[in-house]
């Protein structure tokens, strides 16, 4: 069965990419929409998450939630999801996801990166996550696939080889998709936007340049970061 085509919505397909987005750029985002083309799904949910206050990211949750907002206005495949930030504290990924589905009998694919699908069992009630959603799992194209043991033997028991199963299912399936390498981390950028050098050779950005912010941020975002002076030291 072929899927249907990648610019036609899905009102009951829900597709949640969480993070910190400190800042958003366009290496997770662009991943992101990338896999939302392979399994059919055309929006992506940007849900910024929960921070513990000893936890410093530099910046306050209103100007994270902000720079989602400008991501969103700019793309009309992105949508800000801010469910994670008014539940209680402990935040993890399973709770998330449970209140999603109270909230509402949308089908949940929820995107990661291959580096926390190797970590997935060290995630609390990890076990437990396929109750409430599809495992939307974003593998780089030039990178290895290489999960430990019990991940893999979770796996094999979990991943859909038919893509399309996540819109005939509620919940259940592991899906892997193929994403582009973007090697830019928001780390990395913060560190330019604090006039720290980064390393051009590996194609991250580089602070001795203005523009190279503008190839990983939106305009907007980046315009919102100078105004409030963010991440500068």
């Amino acid at each position: 069965m072929s899927l249907p085509p990648a610019s036609q919505s899905y009102s009951s397909v829900k597709a949640i990419l969480g993070g910190t987005f400190n800042p958003p750029h366009k290496g997770h985002i662009g991943a992101a929409l990338k896999a939302a083309d392979e399994i059919g799904i055309n929006r992506v949910h940007l849900m910024p998450c929960k921070l513990a206050p000893h936890k410093s990211v530099g910046v306050s949750e209103r100007h994270r939630v902000k720079m989602i907002e400008l991501c969103a206005e700019n793309n009309d495949r992105l949508i800000p999801e801010l469910i994670e930030l008014t539940l209680p504290s402990p935040s993890y990924t399973v709770k998330t996801l449970r209140a999603l589905k109270e909230k509402s009998d949308d089908t949940i694919c929820f995107f990661i990166g291959a580096d926390s699908l190797y970590n997935l069992d060290k995630w609390y009630e990890w076990e437990h996550l396929l109750d409430y959603c599809h495992l939307v799992v974003m593998r780089r194209d030039d990178e290895k696939f290489s999960p430990p043991p019990a991940i893999q033997a979770w796996l094999d028991c979990h991943v859909a080889n038919d893509k399309h199963a996540i819109h005939t299912k509620p919940a259940g399936h592991v899906v892997l998709t193929n994403t582009p390498l973007y090697r830019v981390s928001s780390t990395e950028i913060r560190d330019v936007l604090a006039g720290a050098p980064c390393d051009e050779k590996a194609g991250k950005p580089n602070s001795s340049n203005a523009e190279s912010s503008k190839l990983w941020l939106e305009e907007s975002v980046l315009d919102y970061i100078n105004e409030h002076q963010l991440y500068k030291c």
